[in-house]
């Protein structure tokens, strides 16, 4: 039996789990979106910057985006937004909007 230093039993494994898992990647302190300021650019039809914990991040590259539309079938459950994931200030975020409040929002931080 080893005496001392970590063993298997007390080794972190580095996975996350329950609202660790949720909360991961997420900006808010609950784990969920955070409100941002977006300049948008029209010609171009894409985010060009955003203001995020009081720091202006240009964007530097859209990677991917994407369209979120479901719960049209049910009464309140309406949900239309759309995504780009972006490359600012050495960070990769996913930034989203909501077309039905009119609102950006920082959704995730991927690295």
């Amino acid at each position: 039996m080893p005496s001392g230093g970590a063993t298997s039993d007390n080794r972190p494994s580095g996975r996350l789990t329950g609202a660790a898992r949720a909360r991961a990647g997420r900006p808010g302190p609950n784990g969920e979106a955070v409100p941002v300021a977006v300049s948008w650019d029209e010609r171009a039809r894409r985010p060009v910057a955003f203001v995020w914990r009081r720091r202006t991040y240009r964007v530097e590259r859209v990677l991917e985006t994407w369209v979120l539309e479901t719960g049209w079938w049910k009464e309140g459950g309406l949900v239309s937004r759309s995504y780009w994931r972006v490359r600012a200030g050495g960070r990769v975020v996913d930034l989203r909007y909501d077309r039905l409040s009119k609102a950006w929002a920082l959704e995730r931080e991927l690295g």
